[in-house]
Order: structure tokens, then sequence, then C-alpha cells
């Protein structure tokens, strides 16, 4: 588990995963109760980075931490979550029979994923169903890629990946889906911030990914959900077009990002600001 300042839901989060024989916090040197909670469970607690200095989250550099915290593991089989989230009874004894096999049928695996708001489970969500790769032996080799967004990256075809049949649980409390724009705007924001340099060609490669999802959700997923199963038991529309001005925000931004860093661009930039002519070829 990675955690900051995870003090509310890790408690319940490490409740669930009780029966696994070892629990790897990797934490960013929180400055509430997380450490201790997860000290009382039995968690052996590591650092994210080699400082003491207090609040250092991994905002930017995920997947290297997320290798930080596995490498620390000494079991062959390596499930990771994160602290807000929790594991059925169930999940965990599906787990369980797949670790615990001589000859297991595949050696990464892959869990449907379902979402909770103050307990409550949404029964209906556009990108239902959805998966998540969660658990991976060390034969596979698999590492995390992308320092924002991180997921495990591994040669598919030398190791296909199964599919559980039980659920990897969601929990959002009502704070988070309070400022849940906040919380995808730093998403992008980070993500930009990421992109040193865009080609023409991955630009509208990007471009073209993030207008069919945008597309797929406005005409497609939203209308197809809300006319079948209705309002009750769905995601809250709100949150859904929230989803779709994230995926916005990196259209246009990937396009800022471009031309912010285009020659002719610069120029026309530099001679606004009415700088001499070496200054403006220097930049």
């Amino acid at each position: 588990l990675l955690t900051f300042n995870s003090e509310k839901g890790l408690a319940s989060c490490l409740e669930s995963l009780k029966r696994f024989a070892e629990i790897i916090v990797c934490d960013g040197n929180s400055t509430d109760r997380t450490r201790e909670i997860a000290e009382s469970f039995g968690a052996r607690v590591i650092s994210q980075y080699d400082t003491d200095e207090p609040n250092t989250p991994c905002a930017m550099d995920k997947a290297a931490v997320r290798e930080r915290a596995m490498s620390a593991s000494t079991r062959p089989w390596r499930f990771f979550m994160d602290s807000d989230d929790r594991l059925s009874e169930a999940a965990v004894e599906e787990i369980r029979s797949i670790v615990s096999d001589v000859l297991p049928k595949y050696f990464i695996w892959r869990m449907p994923t379902r979402i909770f708001i103050d307990g409550d489970e949404i029964l209906n969500e556009a990108t239902y169903p959805s998966y998540q790769t969660r658990l991976v032996h060390e034969s596979v080799g698999a590492r995390f890629k992308n320092p924002v967004h991180d997921h495990l990256a591994w040669d598919e075809k030398r190791f296909p990946v199964g599919t559980m049949q039980n659920y990897y649980d969601f929990h959002w409390s009502r704070d988070r889906v309070d400022e849940y724009w906040a919380y995808l705007s730093g998403y992008a924001k980070r993500e930009l911030q990421t992109i040193r340099r865009l080609t023409f060609l991955s630009l509208v490669d990007q471009l073209y990914r993030r207008l069919r999802t945008i597309a797929g959700y406005v005409f497609w997923r939203l209308p197809s959900m809300y006319s079948k199963w209705g309002f009750k038991d769905s995601m809250p529309l709100w949150i859904e077009l929230t989803i779709v001005r994230y995926h916005t925000l990196l259209f246009f931004g990937m396009i800022g990002k471009y031309l912010g860093t285009r020659f002719c661009t610069v120029v026309l930039m530099e001679t606004l600001r009415r700088k001499d002519l070496n200054r403006i070829l220097s930049n």
C-alpha cells in the first residue's frame, strides 16, 4: 500500500488484509496517525524516499515508489492496492487459493472493480465492467510504468492475464466526492507536467484517444446507462460529467503543451514581449 496522511479509512483497509502473510505500507512520511495505525495491524512500514522530511508524497513519481514497495516484499506473490480501498472475504479467499496452487493457471491476475460511496454500492457506472491488474508473481518480471497514473507492464505474450471472479472494492468518502474535480484536475495538471515534448504524430494520437473517450461518454456510455438503469443506483451524473471535464482538460492541455514548445510559437510570444532579435533566437 502507498499511504500519505491516510488515517481515514486505513484501518478498514488493513482489517480486510489481516489474513495476508505480509503487509508493506510505503508511506510519504505522514504527519497524522498513518504509521501508528499501520504498525498496530502488524504492517511493515517503509518510507517512499530516503529522507526524514515530513510530508513527502509521490504524486509525480508513483511508478518508482510502487517499485520500491514491491521490491521490499519477501513473498513471490505480490498484491497491491490503495489505502482507502478494501477486499471482501470472498476476494481474499480467491487470492489465497491462487497463491497456494503449486501449478497456477496464470501468474498475473486482474480483478473486476466496483465503487462504493459512503458505504453504498454504485451498481451502474459508465466504465463498468472495469478491470485492474492487481496480483502478480515475481517470475513475471512486471514493472510499474507512468509517474502519475501508474500501471503494471509485462510481456503479455509470455504471461497471459487471468481474470478473478471477485471484486476489487473502491471506497470513496464523502470528502473525496465533494472534492472530486480538485482531485481529477490535480491529476491532469501532473500528467501534463510529465510530458516533456510532443511530436505532431504523438499529439494527433493522444488527441484522438481523448476525443474518442469524450465522445464515447457523451454519446454512448451515459445515455445508454441512464436510459437502461435510471439514476437511483447509478453514479451521479455530475460525477460522470466531471470525468468528461477531466478528459477535456487534458485534450486542450496537450494542444497547449505542443504549441508551447514549437519554434514559431516561442518566436511569436517573445516578439510580443518586444525583446530584441538575439534574445528571441536565444530563447
